[in-house]
């Protein structure tokens, strides 16, 4: 049904937690998407040349955006439809949620964790392991 919910999470994420996952679906539920996020607690910089930095990006104005994730069916269907069609936000980087955005449509923040960490390096399983450790 167009009103189902359909949630999108990255496997490299076994950390997800129940109230992560039900705020992304009650914000679903509310606005027609859910997209876990935090606040971003460090300091980024706009590079001039590889050694240099140009400017720097207030903070205040960004949000580190993960997975899971949660779209109505109906607009997800639409959505993919519309940037295949037109070729919008197809490449090989792309997210849903930069999808979503590159045809237009507003993302509405749920809450995340610092623990939903994703698995790309081997310091990245060697906190998994600490994480499930603290869990005994």
């Amino acid at each position: 049904e167009d009103d189902d919910t359909i949630i999108i999470h990255d496997g490299i994420r076994p950390l997800v937690d129940e109230l992560v996952l039900s705020d992304v679906i009650v914000k679903c539920k509310e606005f027609g998407n859910g997209v876990t996020s935090l606040p971003y607690n460090e300091q980024i910089f706009i590079k001039k040349t590889e050694e240099t930095t140009e400017q720097y990006v207030d903070r205040n104005t960004l949000r580190r955006v993960s997975t899971p994730q949660a779209y109505q069916y109906g607009k997800l269907r639409a959505a993919y439809d519309r940037a295949v069609k037109e070729d919008i936000g197809m490449t090989d980087s792309s997210y849903t949620n930069t999808m979503m955005v590159d045809l237009g449509e507003t993302l509405y923040f749920a809450a995340g964790s610092d623990k939903n960490i994703k698995l790309t390096t081997t310091d990245d399983l060697e906190l998994f392991k600490a994480y499930l450790k603290m869990k005994d």
